[in-house]
């Protein structure tokens, strides 16, 4: 078996940053299929499909299982999607992040009455089909009201990050505001977490602090820094 790479937000834009790849991984979301499948389905070369295949089961994005040919023919090997996540880029004139969330089934309150439509589903294909579709509809339409809050949020967030930026741009240097901004951003609990933040020895973020102090004035020194230890 391959060995997978860490999944994370950088590897998973790196490998998706190619077309042909995305187009496997969106055919493999309908239905698992072979290679020869896959490769007539997209449209390219049996050689080239293989080496697409390869670098997304080594990522740990897609994996592999045999399936026995009703025909007596020899085994197949199909693929299919392996992981369930949602990768979400943030990009504003004050804000760039990434971030990476496992899909899975919390069961809030808040979503009960469409786990509650779904666990009734009968099992009879006909009637099934029908409530399937109008359980999917429900939530999509509640997806789409989430995300609209969640935008709202985050233009909220552009402009409370605005003002930090503009405050770090007004009163400090550049070391300094990159302090700042970690500290507001991240929330650190100790100068040693601030330091690892910043990649930097805790002897110059003590340092910093200091020459920030002198800048703030003790009231607001207090605010900013009092819960570093």
């Amino acid at each position: 078996m391959a060995q997978q790479t860490q999944l994370d937000s950088d590897t998973i834009l790196d490998i998706l940053g190619n077309d042909t790849r995305r187009k496997i991984l969106s055919v493999l979301s309908e239905e698992p299929m072979y290679f020869n499948q896959l490769a007539k389905e997209i449209g390219i070369g049996q050689q080239a499909i293989i080496r697409h295949l390869q670098a997304l089961e080594d990522i740990g994005l897609i994996e592999t299982y045999g399936k026995k040919s009703e025909f007596g023919a020899p085994e197949r090997k199909y693929y299919r999607l392996n992981t369930s996540f949602v990768l979400t880029v943030s990009l504003s004139e004050d804000d760039f992040t990434v971030s990476k969330h496992e899909i899975k089934q919390l069961r809030h309150k808040e979503s009960k009455k469409y786990y509650e439509s779904l666990d009734s589903i009968p099992e009879e294909a006909g009637e099934a089909l029908s409530l399937l579709k109008q359980n999917l509809a429900d939530i999509e339409e509640e997806i789409s009201t989430l995300e609209s809050r969640l935008t709202d949020l985050y233009a909220l967030k552009q402009v409370v990050l605005r003002k930090l930026h503009e405050i770090g741009m007004d009163g400090f240097d550049a070391e300094e505001r990159r302090l700042l901004y970690k500290i507001v951003e991240q929330s650190p609990r100790s100068i040693a977490d601030l330091a690892t933040f910043m990649d930097e020895k805790e002897s110059s973020v003590k340092g910093l602090i200091k020459e920030m102090k002198g800048k703030m004035g003790k009231d607001n020194a207090q605010l900013l820094f009092g819960k570093l230890k």
